[in-house]
């Protein structure tokens, strides 16, 4: 496809985004109808490439936590010859939107188990600089509780989780609502181009911060190990975050004190039981 303009003289070339539809519904669902109205806001902007990816669709079945992913390596994985695909076109987008419904108050089973076959990204992150969006559906409350879940796993892989949008799908029949709903989508579309082309990479939250820190305490007590040469090759053990941004004093203090704290008690082992 040939190169457009974005309102002015500099040509920009068609962004590629891939959409993880978390919802049993597929096309019937609100989660998919709110992705396809934010793609018609990108292409106003700026030529978009979508392709959805129904999970449902997908067909894995469930992830029985064998963290052969994480422990010997990816391509180790049972489902490997479905979800190597999958991690190669993401790998190859320019960004990512990860949208589910809210079921009883909580992540679709669908897209939780979906992101168990990427816990190896939690341990060997490499989107960094992909821009993500995250998008909750429901007919009640919920919303961020599965947006904050959406979020943390984006944000886990090394994605720039740039915005997220909630809608109550039972107030879709209400016009002043869609107009509400169509005002935000317009929004996270422009924030979802604009940062794409843009590129830099994002500060992290605290919550990034001490997810970093945890991993790195685990990869060091794993020598010899397949996350331990990763973590190595690319001098993350002495690095504050993956990458090299600006990282709040206050947040940077924390993490690592907390981190201090934790790496000494993984050294006593003095973890104990909840009760």
């Amino acid at each position: 496809m040939n190169a457009t303009t974005n309102g002015g003289s500099h040509p920009t070339r068609p962004l590629r985004v891939l959409a993880f539809v978390g919802s049993p519904r597929n096309e019937d669902s609100w989660t998919w109808k709110i992705m396809t109205r934010i793609e018609s806001q990108m292409q106003a902007i700026q030529t978009t490439e979508v392709e959805y990816v129904f999970l449902q669709k997908v067909g894995v079945p469930f992830c029985d936590g064998c963290l052969s992913c994480v422990n010997v390596g990816e391509s180790s994985c049972p489902e490997y010859a479905t979800i190597g695909p999958i991690a190669a076109k993401m790998d190859a987008a320019d960004g990512l939107i990860l949208g589910a419904p809210v079921h009883t108050f909580a992540v679709t089973g669908l897209m939780k188990n979906f992101v168990e076959y990427f816990m190896y990204k939690r341990n060997r992150p490499s989107f960094f600089g992909k821009k993500a969006v995250v998008t909750a559906t429901a007919s009640g409350g919920g919303h961020t509780q599965v947006l904050d879940f959406l979020e943390g796993t984006a944000t886990a892989w090394g994605c720039d989780v740039v915005t997220r949008l909630g809608v109550s799908s039972s107030q879709m029949k209400k016009p002043h609502y869609v107009d509400k709903v169509d005002e935000c989508v317009r929004e996270v579309a422009d924030i979802f181009v604009r940062e794409i082309n843009r590129g830099e990479l994002g500060s992290p939250k605290f919550g990034a911060l001490m997810n970093f820190r945890a991993m790195q305490n685990m990869a060091r007590s794993q020598p010899d190990s397949v996350n331990h040469r990763y973590w190595t090759d690319r001098d993350w053990f002495k690095k504050e975050y993956y990458t090299d941004v600006s990282i709040n004093p206050w947040a940077r203090m924390m993490a690592g004190y907390i981190a201090r704290k934790m790496r000494r008690g993984i050294r006593k082992g003095n973890a104990k039981p909840f009760r």
